[in-house]
């Protein structure tokens, strides 16, 4: 799977999950025990459940190499492109999107949606970093800080709503958390410009 390059303005899940346990379970806290493959589960579901709408997962595929114009998949959880580089040559070159293959010279990427490729028009070490639709099983995910408290709320809940003695307006409580959480993440998102 893809190798995940983190900036100031992303956490990974792994980190998320890591973060979670140490802050809200153990001996006196709201989730007094919760194993990890537990939150792995629920932290999961909850990136998938903000995966179009708040949370946009960021993943950095490659260095791939690549001689001449050439043909490569596009990853299967890939939804649109952040940044395209090519490191093959003694500079690191930004690589420029075109929107047809006839376009496609040195410096140029084009993507073909329908047969999932990408097309790169020179040689070197591609780098593409793409957004994901966060369908993801490993934990390599980057997720915008500024949605991190969402995700927590998310899984907090998502947690206590599986366990049998959870009280009702507590529950009550933590969806109302929850789902303004995720509203504040939205319109927090919504004007970032990732680059």
């Amino acid at each position: 799977m893809a190798t995940t390059l983190l900036s100031n303005a992303f956490i990974s899940l792994n980190d998320i999950i890591n973060n979670f346990l140490i802050s809200y379970t153990g001996p006196g806290k709201l989730i007094p025990d919760a194993v990890r493959t537990e939150v792995i589960f629920h932290a999961r579901r909850c990136l998938q459940e903000f995966a179009y709408e708040t949370i946009k997962s960021q993943f950095t595929e490659g260095p791939t190499p690549v001689s001449g114009p050439q043909t490569l998949s596009l990853p299967t959880d890939f939804v649109a492109v952040i940044s395209a580089i090519n490191t093959g040559f003694s500079a690191t070159i930004p690589l420029t999107q075109v929107s047809t293959l006839a376009a496609l010279t040195t410096g140029k990427f084009f993507i073909d949606y329908v047969a999932k490729t990408i097309k790169y028009g020179d040689a070197g070490m591609a780098t593409l970093t793409y957004l994901s639709n966060a369908l993801t099983t490993d934990e390599s995910a980057a997720i915008p800080k500024l949605a991190e408290e969402a995700l927590y709320s998310c899984i907090i809940y998502a947690i206590l709503a599986n366990r049998e003695k959870t009280r009702p307006d507590v529950l009550q409580r933590l969806l109302i958390e929850k789902t303004d959480k995720l509203e504040r993440a939205k319109s927090r998102l919504v004007f970032t410009n990732f680059d």
